[in-house]
Protein backbone atom coordinates (compact mmCIF):
# COMPACT_ATOMS: atom_id res chain seq x y z
CA UNK A 1 0.00 0.00 0.00
CA UNK A 2 0.95 3.04 -0.98
CA UNK A 3 1.28 5.95 1.86
CA UNK A 4 2.51 9.19 1.37
CA UNK A 5 3.72 11.09 4.43
CA UNK A 6 3.20 15.12 3.94
CA UNK A 7 4.84 16.98 6.46
CA UNK A 8 3.06 20.86 7.31
CA UNK A 9 5.83 22.89 7.62
CA UNK A 10 4.29 26.24 6.29
CA UNK A 11 2.46 27.82 9.25
CA UNK A 12 3.20 32.05 11.00
CA UNK A 13 3.90 31.02 14.20
CA UNK A 14 1.77 34.00 15.45
CA UNK A 15 0.96 32.60 18.98
CA UNK A 16 4.83 31.82 19.35
CA UNK A 17 6.37 35.86 18.25
CA UNK A 18 9.33 34.06 15.92
CA UNK A 19 9.32 30.75 14.18
CA UNK A 20 9.05 28.01 15.99
CA UNK A 21 10.05 25.50 13.51
CA UNK A 22 13.65 27.16 13.78
CA UNK A 23 14.02 26.78 17.39
CA UNK A 24 16.11 24.85 18.89
CA UNK A 25 16.11 21.78 20.80
CA UNK A 26 18.82 19.55 21.93
CA UNK A 27 20.82 21.37 19.46
CA UNK A 28 18.56 21.02 16.53
CA UNK A 29 16.12 23.14 14.89
CA UNK A 30 12.41 21.71 16.16
CA UNK A 31 11.65 20.21 12.54
CA UNK A 32 14.45 18.38 12.36
CA UNK A 33 13.06 16.16 15.16
CA UNK A 34 9.91 15.57 13.00
CA UNK A 35 12.31 14.90 10.01
CA UNK A 36 14.75 12.53 11.11
CA UNK A 37 11.91 10.34 12.23
CA UNK A 38 10.52 10.82 8.87
CA UNK A 39 12.99 9.85 7.37
CA UNK A 40 13.25 7.05 8.82
CA UNK A 41 9.34 5.82 8.35
CA UNK A 42 9.03 3.12 5.59
CA UNK A 43 6.49 5.30 3.11
CA UNK A 44 6.00 5.62 -0.33
CA UNK A 45 6.82 9.65 -0.46
CA UNK A 46 7.76 12.30 1.73
CA UNK A 47 6.79 15.84 1.07
CA UNK A 48 7.63 18.78 3.10
CA UNK A 49 5.19 21.50 2.47
CA UNK A 50 6.45 25.14 3.81
CA UNK A 51 7.08 28.35 3.43
CA UNK A 52 10.44 28.77 4.81
CA UNK A 53 13.79 28.68 2.21
CA UNK A 54 15.77 27.61 5.49
CA UNK A 55 13.81 24.20 5.64
CA UNK A 56 14.12 24.08 1.81
CA UNK A 57 17.71 24.61 1.93
CA UNK A 58 18.52 21.91 4.45
CA UNK A 59 16.40 19.47 3.25
CA UNK A 60 17.52 19.40 -0.35
CA UNK A 61 19.93 16.40 -0.08
CA UNK A 62 17.42 14.18 1.19
CA UNK A 63 14.73 11.93 0.13
CA UNK A 64 12.16 14.66 0.88
CA UNK A 65 10.41 16.38 -1.35
CA UNK A 66 10.23 20.10 -0.88
CA UNK A 67 7.01 21.90 -1.73
CA UNK A 68 6.94 25.83 -1.12
CA UNK A 69 3.77 27.56 0.07
CA UNK A 70 3.72 31.09 -1.00
CA UNK A 71 0.30 31.37 -0.11
CA UNK A 72 0.17 30.49 3.85
CA UNK A 73 -1.82 33.13 5.45
CA UNK A 74 -4.50 31.01 3.13
CA UNK A 75 -4.11 28.28 6.35
CA UNK A 76 -3.71 24.89 6.48
CA UNK A 77 -6.08 23.75 4.00
CA UNK A 78 -3.58 25.45 1.16
CA UNK A 79 -0.55 22.87 2.51
CA UNK A 80 -2.54 19.92 2.38
CA UNK A 81 -4.03 20.75 -0.90
CA UNK A 82 -0.07 21.79 -2.09
CA UNK A 83 0.76 17.82 -0.39
CA UNK A 84 -1.97 16.08 -1.85
CA UNK A 85 -1.47 17.47 -5.63
CA UNK A 86 2.33 16.81 -5.26
CA UNK A 87 1.52 12.82 -6.24
CA UNK A 88 -2.47 11.99 -5.99
CA UNK A 89 -1.84 8.21 -7.19
CA UNK A 90 -1.30 7.22 -3.23
CA UNK A 91 -3.31 5.18 -1.51
CA UNK A 92 -3.50 6.92 1.56
CA UNK A 93 -2.20 10.43 2.91
CA UNK A 94 -0.61 10.60 6.28
CA UNK A 95 -0.69 14.32 7.58
CA UNK A 96 1.96 15.10 10.73
CA UNK A 97 2.83 18.38 11.69
CA UNK A 98 6.28 19.82 12.31
CA UNK A 99 6.29 21.11 15.92
CA UNK A 100 5.44 17.63 17.53
CA UNK A 101 9.60 17.00 18.14
CA UNK A 102 8.32 14.66 20.80
CA UNK A 103 6.42 11.66 18.14
CA UNK A 104 8.18 8.68 18.39
CA UNK A 105 9.00 6.60 15.27
CA UNK A 106 7.21 3.79 16.98
CA UNK A 107 3.96 5.73 17.12
CA UNK A 108 4.53 6.53 13.39
CA UNK A 109 4.69 2.97 12.36
CA UNK A 110 1.93 1.99 14.55
CA UNK A 111 -0.40 4.57 13.11
CA UNK A 112 0.60 3.74 9.50
CA UNK A 113 0.02 -0.45 10.28
CA UNK A 114 -2.72 0.16 11.91
CA UNK A 115 -4.60 2.11 8.84
CA UNK A 116 -2.73 -0.64 6.65
CA UNK A 117 -3.93 -3.87 8.36
CA UNK A 118 -7.66 -2.15 9.43
CA UNK A 119 -10.98 -1.40 7.27
CA UNK A 120 -11.12 2.15 8.87
CA UNK A 121 -10.71 4.83 5.99
CA UNK A 122 -9.10 7.71 8.54
CA UNK A 123 -6.94 6.48 11.57
CA UNK A 124 -5.36 8.99 13.88
CA UNK A 125 -3.32 9.26 16.92
CA UNK A 126 -4.81 10.33 20.36
CA UNK A 127 -5.02 9.78 23.92
CA UNK A 128 -8.70 9.70 25.62
CA UNK A 129 -10.66 11.97 24.15
CA UNK A 130 -7.81 14.17 22.74
CA UNK A 131 -7.54 13.55 18.85
CA UNK A 132 -3.77 14.69 17.19
CA UNK A 133 -1.55 14.19 14.79
CA UNK A 134 -0.43 12.46 12.85
CA UNK A 135 -3.21 11.37 10.76
CA UNK A 136 -3.46 8.86 7.01
CA UNK A 137 -6.65 9.76 5.07
CA UNK A 138 -7.56 7.25 2.87
CA UNK A 139 -7.20 8.45 -1.25
CA UNK A 140 -11.27 8.12 -1.13
CA UNK A 141 -11.23 11.47 0.79
CA UNK A 142 -8.66 12.96 -1.60
CA UNK A 143 -11.98 15.09 -2.59
CA UNK A 144 -12.99 16.19 0.39
CA UNK A 145 -9.04 16.77 1.75
CA UNK A 146 -8.74 18.87 -1.74
CA UNK A 147 -12.27 21.23 -0.99
CA UNK A 148 -10.97 22.37 2.65
CA UNK A 149 -10.98 25.98 2.94
CA UNK A 150 -8.94 28.71 5.31
CA UNK A 151 -7.56 27.56 7.97
CA UNK A 152 -9.73 24.26 8.45
CA UNK A 153 -8.14 20.81 8.79
CA UNK A 154 -8.67 16.95 8.71
CA UNK A 155 -10.60 17.32 11.85
CA UNK A 156 -13.90 18.61 9.80
CA UNK A 157 -13.33 15.56 7.68
CA UNK A 158 -12.94 13.09 10.81
CA UNK A 159 -16.03 14.35 12.31
CA UNK A 160 -18.06 13.86 9.32
CA UNK A 161 -16.91 10.19 8.94
CA UNK A 162 -16.72 9.12 12.51
CA UNK A 163 -18.05 5.30 11.29
CA UNK A 164 -15.28 5.35 9.16
CA UNK A 165 -12.58 6.26 11.52
CA UNK A 166 -10.11 4.48 14.25
CA UNK A 167 -8.21 6.43 16.76
CA UNK A 168 -4.60 4.71 18.01
CA UNK A 169 -4.22 5.34 21.36
CA UNK A 170 -1.04 6.29 22.88
CA UNK A 171 0.43 5.98 26.59
CA UNK A 172 2.75 9.17 26.75
CA UNK A 173 0.80 12.18 26.30
CA UNK A 174 3.64 14.05 25.54
CA UNK A 175 4.14 12.29 22.20
CA UNK A 176 0.57 15.02 20.99
CA UNK A 177 2.38 18.03 22.79
CA UNK A 178 2.71 20.59 19.66
CA UNK A 179 5.02 23.65 20.53
CA UNK A 180 2.60 27.26 19.68
CA UNK A 181 3.75 29.05 22.15
CA UNK A 182 6.96 30.41 23.84
CA UNK A 183 5.64 28.79 27.30
CA UNK A 184 4.65 25.73 25.77
CA UNK A 185 8.37 25.73 24.53
CA UNK A 186 9.86 26.89 27.58
CA UNK A 187 7.58 24.40 29.95
CA UNK A 188 8.25 21.46 27.31
CA UNK A 189 11.96 21.74 26.12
Amino acid sequence: MNINLILLAAGNSRRFNGNKLLALYKGKPIYMHVVEKALNLEVNKIICVTQYEEIRKNLKNTKINVVMNDNSDLGISSSIKLGISFDKNADGYMFMVCDQPFMSLKTLNLVKDTFINSDKGIVCVGSGNNKGNPVIFSKKYINELLSLEGDIGGKKIIKGHLNDFQLVNINDEIELVDIDTQEEYVKNL
